[in-house]
C-alpha cells in the first residue's frame, strides 16, 4: 500500500487559540457554577449606570416610537399616556342615601310590601284528633267481579272500542297454545 504523503498529526481546529479556564468559562452548567465561585470582572458595584436608567432622557430614547411616521409596519406609541385612574366606582354609586326617609305617594304602596308573608293555616280543611271514627271494621277483601272462579271481564270497566279489531290466524293459534300451557301448568 502506498500513502499519499505525510500528513501532519494535528487534530482539526487544534491550532486555533483556545479559551482556557482561569480567564474564560464554558457556556454550560459547570461554567455557570464556576463563574459564581470566581466572580466576573464586569459585574460588581460601580459597573452599572443606574443614574442614567431612570432619567427622562433615557425614557425618551428607549420609547418605541416610529421614525418613519404612520406607515405600514411602523412602531408607534401613543402620544399621550392614558391618565392613571381606577375602574372602581365611588361609594355613592353602590347604595343610595338612606339618611332621609322616603315617603310613598298616597294611593301607592312600596313594591312587595302588600304581599302576604305567611300562608294562612288550613286547620279547618283537615279533621283534628277525635273527629273521625277509627273503631269501624272494614272488609279487607278486594271486590272483583267473578264468574265461576274466573274474572268476569264483561263487568270490569274498560274503554269503549272505537275500531273493529281483526285477529290474524297465527295470533289466534298463539293464544290457543298459551291458554293450553297455562291450563296444563295448573296440574303439572
Amino acid at each position: 500500500m502506498t500513502t499519499r504523503g505525510a500528513a501532519p498529526r494535528v487534530a482539526f481546529g487544534s491550532c486555533q487559540e483556545r479559551l482556557l479556564f482561569p480567564t474564560h468559562f464554558a457556556s454550560d452548567r459547570m461554567g455557570n457554577e464556576m463563574l459564581a465561585l470566581y466572580g466576573s470582572k464586569e459585574l460588581g458595584p460601580g459597573c452599572y449606570d443606574n443614574h442614567t436608567v431612570g432619567s427622562i432622557i433615557y425614557e425618551l430614547q428607549h420609547r418605541p416610537e416610529s421614525k418613519r411616521g404612520y406607515v405600514l409596519g411602523a412602531r408607534t406609541a401613543p402620544r399621550f399616556l392614558p391618565p392613571l385612574k381606577t375602574a372602581t366606582p365611588s361609594p355613592q354609586r353602590y347604595q343610595q342615601d338612606w339618611t332621609r326617609s322616603v315617603v310613598c305617594p298616597p294611593g301607592k304602596a312600596p313594591f312587595n310590601s302588600t304581599t302576604v308573608r305567611f300562608r294562612p293555616s288550613n286547620t279547618d280543611s283537615s279533621p283534628g284528633p277525635g273527629a273521625y271514627v277509627h273503631n269501624t271494621v272494614q272488609s279487607k277483601k278486594v271486590s272483583w267481579p267473578m264468574k265461576f272462579s274466573s274474572p268476569d271481564w264483561s263487568k270490569v270497566p274498560s274503554l269503549e272500542r272505537r275500531a273493529l279489531r281483526t285477529e290474524l290466524f297465527h295470533d289466534k293459534e298463539f293464544r290457543k297454545q298459551r291458554n293450553r300451557v297455562a291450563y296444563l301448568s295448573l296440574f303439572y
